[in-house]
C-alpha cells in the first residue's frame, strides 16, 4: 500500500495463556493479509513469529515478535507477545506501543479460564486498552463456545459479548453468524467466507445472544438505549457504529469465533481490527520526527531497535538525538520489522512501528528526535526480578566470555540482571522465573558460543560474637640473624545488628610504637574478612588495642599483623561465635482459595507472618520474613501451589542469628569446602 496515514493505522497485541493459539492466530491473520503465501505451524516451527531456536525447540513463543499486515487500505501491525508468566517482560514491552489488543481465549471444555487469560486482561484493564476476545481451537475435540463464553462473562468487566455464534462444533465448526448483520458466513478452505441465510436451527440462540449484544452496546449508549427501550431495535448500521465507539472506549468487549490453525474466522478479527480498534493517538506527521525505543535485539554482529514514530515522517539517513544520552544517532535504513527480518520503508509515519539496526547508544525505554521540543512518553516500566540462581562457565577460561555475554543479554531484554556478589563472589542472574533463565542459557551459548550452568546460590552468612573477650597474643620467630616480633592485647564486644566493625586505638604510651598500631589493625581486619566459626565474614564488633610489646630489633610490621589475626581469633573463640542469616521481607499476593496452602508453606521455611489483607478480584496478600535460604526455590513452588497465579516480591531486611539446629550443618559443610579448597591448593 502507499505510504500510511495516521487514521489507517492499527498497532495490536495478541495476548493470552501459553498455547491459547496467540501465535497461530497471527499467522492466520498475516496469511488472509497476503503477508504470506501458506500458513506456517507453531508445533513444527515454521511460522513467521516464532523463529527463534528456542522457540521451535519449546514450541512456545519466548520473545516479543512483530509483523505488518495490509488490509482494508490499512496497515496492521502485530505483536505476537509470549503467554508464559516468566515473559511478561515482553508483553509489558507489546502494551507500551500497542493502540489494542487481541484476547485469545482457548474454547476449551467446562469454560474455565487459565490464568493466562486473567493476567492478560488484568494488564489491558489497568491500561484500558480497547480489545477483542478471539476464541481460538473451536474446531477441536470437546470444545465449547458457550460455556467458554459464559467463564469469559463470570471473570471479567466489562463483561465481553458475542458478534458471532459458531455453526457446527469441533471437526464440523463450517462458520459463524455475525449477530450485528444476523448473516451467515460460511468459510472456505482458504480462510475466506460467503454470505448465507443463517441455519433456522440457530434462531433461538442468534435472538437470545443479538439481545444481549444489543443491551450490552446501548447501556453505552443514551441515544440508542432510549429507542430500544421505546421498542425501536437499531438497524445493524447503527449497532456496528455503536459497537465500534463502545469497542474504542473498552465499554463493550467483542468476542469472535476462530479455528486460527485454519485460518477460519480470521478475516473477520481482521475486519474487526480495523472497524472496533482505534487508530495511534500520534503526532503530525509534519512535525519533526520522533521514536520511542520499546524493544531491543542484540548479538556478536550488532543490535536492532524496535520503536514506535511519536511524532513526524521517519526517513532514511535522519539524525535524531538520544533524550537520555544527548548523543547523536544516525538511523540509515529504518524498516518495518516482519517476523526475523526488516521490510524497506522509504517513510514512516507517527504511530508507525519501525527498526532500526546500528543504534550504538540508544537502550529500551529511550526517546529519538530533535535537540529541542521531544515528545514525551511514560516511563517504559518492568516487573522486578524474582528469580536468582548462581551462573558460571561450563568450561574454566570462559569468564569473560560470559561476561560480555551476559551484558548483551541484558540490554536485549530489561527483566534480567546480572551482579558480582561481593561476600560469595558469584556471579547471580536475576530474572523473573527458572523457563527465563533456561532461555537465556540457550541464547548464551547459542549467540555467544559460552555453555554455562545454574546452580543455586551461595546464602551470605555472616558472623559474629555473644558477648566481650580479652586476648593477648605474642608472634616471636627466631631462626637465625634478625628474627620477628610482635605483641598485641586486645578487647572485644558486640555491636548492634547492621552496624559493622569499629576500631579503637586504646593505647597510651608507647608500649606498641605508633607505626605499628596500623599492623594490628590490619591483621584483626583480615581475621573479620576470612571469619573464624565457618570461613563468613564476621560483622558487628568493636575491637579495641588496649597493650602490647615490642623488640627493638625484631618489631617488624608483619609480625603485628600476625599477632593481630591470631589475637582476634582467639578472642572470637572466648566471646562465642554465632552464624546470622539475612532475612527477608516477604509479600506475596495469591488466590483466597490458596491463602491457607500459602500461609503453612511459608511457616514450614522458617517464615514468620506479619498479616493478610484483601486486594480485590478474589485475591490476599500475605507479608512475612522469611530466611533468603528457604527462599530460593520459592518462585517455583509458589506456581505449583497457586497454579501461576501467585505473584510475590521480596527485600532484604536484615540479620539475625541462624537457630543452632540449622546452623550446625550449615558450619559442617562449610568447614568441608574450606578443608577441600586448602587442600588442593597445598
Amino acid at each position: 500500500m502507499a505510504q500510511a496515514v495516521p487514521d489507517r493505522l492499527r498497532t495490536v497485541a495478541i495476548l493470552g495463556h501459553s498455547h491459547d493459539g496467540k501465535t497461530t492466530l497471527g499467522e492466520a491473520l498475516a496469511y488472509c493479509g497476503g503477508t504470506i503465501p501458506r500458513l506456517g505451524s507453531a508445533d513444527q516451527g515454521t511460522t513467521l513469529f516464532d523463529f527463534e531456536p528456542e522457540e521451535q525447540r519449546r514450541h512456545i513463543s519466548v520473545s516479543l515478535a512483530i509483523a505488518g499486515v495490509a488490509w482494508r487500505d490499512h496497515r496492521i501491525t502485530l505483536l505476537d507477545t509470549p503467554g508464559f508468566q516468566d515473559l511478561e517482560g515482553e508483553v509489558l514491552a507489546a502494551l507500551a506501543v500497542a493502540d489494542g489488543a487481541v484476547l485469545c481465549v482457548g474454547a476449551g471444555a467446562g469454560g474455565a479460564l487459565p490464568v493466562g487469560a486473567h493476567t492478560a486482561w488484568a494488564l489491558l484493564a489497568e491500561r484500558r486498552l480497547p480489545r477483542l476476545v478471539v476464541l481460538t481451537k473451536l474446531d477441536k475435540e470437546h470444545s465449547d463456545f458457550a460455556a467458554t463464553l459464559a467463564g469469559l462473562r463470570r471473570a471479567f468487566s466489562p463483561r465481553p459479548v458475542a458478534v458471532q455464534l459458531p455453526i457446527g462444533a469441533e471437526q464440523a465448526f463450517t462458520g459463524v453468524v455475525d449477530l450485528v448483520t444476523q448473516r451467515a458466513l460460511q468459510f472456505d478452505e482458504r480462510g475466506g467466507a460467503s454470505e448465507a441465510d443463517p441455519p433456522a436451527a440457530l434462531d433461538a440462540e442468534v435472538a437470545r445472544l443479538r439481545q444481549e449484544l444489543i443491551e450490552a452496546v446501548a447501556e453505552t449508549d443514551d441515544g440508542l438505549l432510549e429507542r430500544y427501550l421505546e421498542g425501536v431495535e437499531p438497524t445493524p448500521a447503527e449497532l456496528a457504529r455503536a459497537l465500534r465507539t463502545a469497542t474504542r472506549a473498552a465499554a463493550v468487549v467483542p468476542v469472535f469465533a476462530t479455528a486460527p490453525v485454519r485460518a477460519l474466522g480470521a478475516v473477520a478479527v481482521l475486519d474487526a481490527i480495523v472497524e472496533d480498534l482505534p487508530p495511534p493517538a500520534a503526532g503530525d506527521p509534519a512535525r519533526p520526527a520522533s521514536c520511542f525505543v520499546f524493544k531491543t535485539t542484540a548479538d556478536p554482529f550488532g543490535k536492532i531497535s524496535y520503536f514506535k514514530v511519536l511524532d513526524g515522517t521517519l526517513r532514511p539517513e535522519v539524525h535524531l538525538v538520544n533524550s537520555r544520552t544527548g548523543q547523536d544517532e544516525r538511523l540509515v535504513r529504518p524498516g518495518r520489522p516482519r517476523g526475523k527480518g526488516l521490510d524497506p520503508a522509504d517513510a514512516l509515519v507517527a504511530g508507525e512501528i519501525g527498526a532500526a539496526t546500528k543504534l550504538a547508544h540508544t537502550a529500551t525505554g529511550d526517546v529519538l528526535g530533535p535537540r529541542e521540543g521531544q515528545a514525551s512518553v511514560p516511563a517504559l516500566t518492568f516487573p522486578a526480578t524474582s528469580f536468582t540462581m548462581a551462573i558460571r562457565p561450563r568450561a574454566k577460561g570462559d569468564e569473560e566470555k560470559i561476561s560480555a555475554g551476559l551484558t548483551h543479554l541484558c540490554e536485549e531484554d530489561p527483566t534480567l540482571r546480572v551482579e558480582r556478589h561481593p561476600v560469595t563472589h558469584e556471579t547471580l542472574l536475576h530474572g523473573l522465573g527458572d523457563v527465563h533463565l533456561d532461555v537465556t542459557l540457550e541464547k548464551l551459548k547459542r549467540k555467544y558460543q559460552v555453555d554455562a550452568v545454574l546452580q543455586l546460590p551461595q546464602v551470605p552468612y555472616q558472623e559474629t560474637i555473644r558477648g566481650r573477650a580479652r586476648q593477648q597474643h605474642r608472634y616471636k620467630k627466631q631462626s637465625g640473624g634478625a628474627g620477628l616480633y610482635g605483641d598485641c592485647t586486645i578487647e572485644i564486644e558486640p555491636l548492634p545488628r547492621g552496624t559493622g566493625f569499629e576500631w579503637e586505638d586504646r593505647i597510651f604510651g608507647g608500649s606498641i610504637p605508633q607505626q605499628f598500631r596500623p599492623s594490628v589493625e590490619k591483621g584483626v581486619r583480615q581475621t573479620l574478612e576470612q571469619g573464624v566459626l565457618a570461613g563468613y565474614p564476621l560483622v558487628d564488633v568493636r575491637v579495641r588495642l588496649v597493650d602490647g610489646s615490642t623488640h627493638p630489633v625484631d618489631g617488624k610490621d608483619i609480625a603485628f599483623q600476625l599477632a593481630g589475626a591470631m589475637a582476634m581469633r582467639e578472642a572470637v573463640d572466648k566471646a562465642g561465635a554465632l552464624l546470622l542469616e539475612p532475612v527477608m521481607d516477604v509479600e506475596v499476593v495469591v488466590p483466597e482459595a490458596v491463602m491457607g496452602d500459602v500461609i503453612g508453606h511459608l511457616n514450614s521455611r522458617r517464615g514468620r507472618i506479619g498479616g493478610m489483607t484483601p486486594v480485590g478480584e478474589g485475591l490476599e496478600r500475605v507479608t512475612a520474613q522469611v530466611p533468603l535460604a528457604e527462599m530460593y526455590r520459592f518462585p517455583i513452588e509458589l506456581r505449583a501451589m497457586t497454579q501461576g497465579r501467585g505473584r510475590y516480591t521480596m527485600a532484604f531486611s536484615h540479620y539475625e542469628e541462624v537457630p543452632a539446629q540449622v546452623a550446625q550443618p550449615i558450619i559442617e559443610h562449610r568447614r568441608e569446602l574450606l578443608h577441600a579448597r586448602e587442600a588442593q591448593t597445598a
